[in-house]
């Protein structure tokens, strides 16, 4: 009796407050950041070695006395997240003319 109960509380937690949404988006969210990574490791990161001069940009150093300040991976991880940023932006952008235009049009 009481493994019934406990069970129609969890089922009806899950159902109030959306918990299989969340997860869906945790899930998706994490599969887009690792092609946008990919992406950006794989071509956009090649071609910046290409532009920029040195191939070894991404291990730059700043050094300051005792204090080594790694510039080169600071530089990638802050394309990275504008690359994931923009993604985001134009998904979302998407999303929400379809869902305006889907209201229009009933």
């Amino acid at each position: 009796m009481k493994k019934i109960k406990i069970t129609q509380e969890f089922l009806k937690f899950i159902e109030s407050y959306g918990i299989m949404g969340v997860a869906i988006g945790i899930v998706m969210g994490q599969a887009v950041a690792k092609v946008i990574t990919v992406i950006v490791e794989a071509l956009i990161m090649p071609l910046l070695e290409v532009m920029l001069p040195g191939n070894k940009w991404q291990e730059a150093i700043f050094h300051i006395g005792r204090i080594n300040i790694k510039v080169g991976l600071i530089i990638a991880a802050l394309i990275d997240f504008f690359a994931i940023s923009l993604v985001v932006f134009f998904v979302v952008k998407y999303i929400l003319k379809v869902k305006v235009e889907t209201k229009g049009g009933e």
